[in-house]
């Protein structure tokens, strides 16, 4: 199932295949999420197949409107992983600054011995 969600404190918006498909299905979501404490307005749009909630953050957060959306079956599972590419690139960088440092030291240091020995 594709799905774009798009989030900022106070509002989620996802977008779904399911909210396109099976209007009962978001009617559904809908009414779940609005009785839930802590959300304060809920808009779908069945041409865009997009789910908005505005929420206060201090009372709800967006994984646990995630999880609901989920367990009702409007989504697929999200995964909660951290951004790991960028975190995996991170960590390849800094593995190669280091193996080039430690690599023009070691060349400073021959060409010091060297210059000793002559």
């Amino acid at each position: 199932m594709s799905q774009y969600i798009h989030h900022i404190p106070g509002r989620i918006r996802v977008r779904s295949n399911a909210f396109r498909c099976s209007a009962h299905r978001s009617e559904a979501a809908r009414e779940h999420l609005l009785s839930m404490d802590g959300v304060e307005a809920v808009q779908i749009n069945p041409r865009a197949g997009s789910i908005t909630v505005n929420y206060d953050p201090a009372r709800l957060t967006h994984p646990e409107l995630l999880g609901t959306l989920e367990r009702l079956g409007c989504m697929g599972t999200v995964r909660r992983t951290t951004n790991n590419g960028a975190r995996r690139a991170g960590e390849l960088f800094g593995k190669a600054l280091v193996t080039a440092m430690v690599q023009k030291a070691v060349e400073h240091s021959a060409r010091s011995l060297v210059g000793a020995l002559i």
